[in-house]
């Protein structure tokens, strides 16, 4: 008989949701209570990085949808792609418009709030497409489909921390720099605890199967998560 894996603790938000406010007060320049607020959420408040990665719920799956969407352009075609969704409206539109009426496929239902957690990430990452310079959709490359995919990570996780240590009791300086500066620091935080520790490949995306793209995902929150407990453990 397997063992019955406890519940989690009461109050097991706390210390990272005092770092993080710490972090917030601090205009975003203490960065060792940010590192810190990360470890404690993935420590304690979600019992280790496989049950952070388990958390991130339809996040995961949308993440894999950008990557079958990604594999479809790559294998078929961006218009027989398209068509295939059902979104021959989206055909020959900029790559901007495109993404975005990709959002109901990608993020698909599962509660309110995980939801809203994908769909803000989602919405984030095409907003960060201009930089890409992806002026032609057919020739989408395989780092810029890393790019995307890294970066729609990062706002998930980003957005999940707000959700869970964040939304409630935050303190923050009522000036909008003072906002910038947190939001900046801890976006650009995660997003390099992303970037370093992904070691994966889409170079061949075209050939993988549904199986193989769940386990990038997968593996890709979980590094990320890891590397972030690592780097809090440093302070």
């Amino acid at each position: 008989m397997p063992a019955i894996t406890p519940g989690p603790p009461h109050g097991r938000f706390q210390s990272a949701r005092r770092n993080f406010s710490v972090f917030a007060a601090s205009r975003g320049n203490d960065s060792g209570a940010l590192r810190r607020a990360v470890r404690d959420y993935v420590r304690s408040g979600a019992g280790g990085s496989r049950n952070a990665t388990l958390r991130m719920g339809v996040s995961r799956a949308a993440a894999s949808g950008i990557l079958n969407v990604f594999r479809g352009f790559q294998r078929d075609g961006v218009d027989a792609t398209l068509r295939h969704l059902n979104l021959t409206n989206l055909v020959g539109r900029p790559s901007e418009a495109v993404f975005l009426g990709l959002t109901d496929v990608i993020c698909r239902d599962g509660g309110s709030i995980d939801e809203g957690i994908a769909r803000e990430a989602w919405i984030e990452t095409v907003v960060e497409v201009d930089g890409l310079e992806l002026d032609n959709m057919t020739a989408l490359t395989a780092d810029q489909m890393t790019e995307m995919f890294l970066a729609f990570i990062g706002h998930a996780i980003e957005t999940r921390l707000f959700q869970d240590i964040g939304i409630n009791g935050l303190k923050i300086a009522p000036d909008l720099a003072a906002i910038e500066a947190f939001e900046s620091q801890l976006r650009s935080y995660i997003r390099g605890a992303v970037r370093d520790s992904f070691s994966g490949d889409l170079a061949g995306l075209p050939t993988y199967s549904d199986r193989q793209i769940a386990a990038i995902v997968d593996q890709t929150y979980h590094d990320a998560w890891d590397l972030l407990v690592a780097w809090g453990d440093t302070e």
